[in-house]
């Protein structure tokens, strides 16, 4: 039996966490307009100071390089896995059915996580993977509360493995299941 008040911290603890971060990514997004705005006006008073351009006539590729720049490069960096995870739970419970990666990515950001890369949304995969004590990706698809059973896609925490129930890891998700794949992710990840 669980203890009423215990669980509503919890929650609580959840949903704060959930809109910390959800204004932490709100504010990464006002300094990056800022550092944009400030670019700009360095650059605008810079050609507005009415010094004259003398164009050159040759220079060549060394001597034109750009000296090294100082200037600190804005760096986009992801939420904690330990924090998308916490918040995916919540939007899981929230809805009370497994949800769908692509469904998830889009309300995770909503709720101002980061999660950034060539293929944002395999990266969340990766992430969750990576928490895959805290959140569970079915057979059927879609994620779900790893510590809780859902019948319907024959999920249960206690028969779960190493792998959970995905039968896969994140690099695997979207691959074809042709003759030449297959053989590709035997030399991968050792199995099929």
């Amino acid at each position: 039996m669980s203890d009423k008040a215990l669980d509503n911290a919890k929650a609580l603890k959840i949903k704060a966490l959930s809109e910390i971060e959800r204004l932490e990514g709100e504010a990464r997004v006002w300094r990056d307009r800022i550092a944009m705005a400030d670019q700009f006006i360095d650059q605008w008073n810079a050609f507005a100071s009415g010094e004259a351009v003398n164009p050159v006539d040759s220079v060549s590729a060394e001597e034109n390089k750009p000296a090294p720049s100082t200037a600190k490069r804005n760096v986009i960096r992801n939420s904690k896995k330990e924090d998308v995870a916490e918040a995916a739970r919540a939007i899981i419970r929230d809805r009370n059915e497994p949800v769908s990666r692509t469904d998830l990515f889009k309300a995770l950001t909503e709720r101002g996580l980061t999660i950034a890369g060539t293929d944002p949304e395999m990266v969340l995969s990766t992430m969750l993977w990576r928490m895959r004590d805290r959140v569970a990706r079915l057979k059927g698809g879609g994620y779900w509360l790893a510590d809780i059973p859902y019948e319907p896609a024959g999920y249960s925490p206690e028969t779960s493995t190493d792998n959970d129930q995905m039968g896969n890891t994140p690099a695997e998700e979207g691959m074809p299941n042709d003759p030449e794949t297959a053989m590709v992710r035997r030399d991968i990840f050792g199995e099929l």
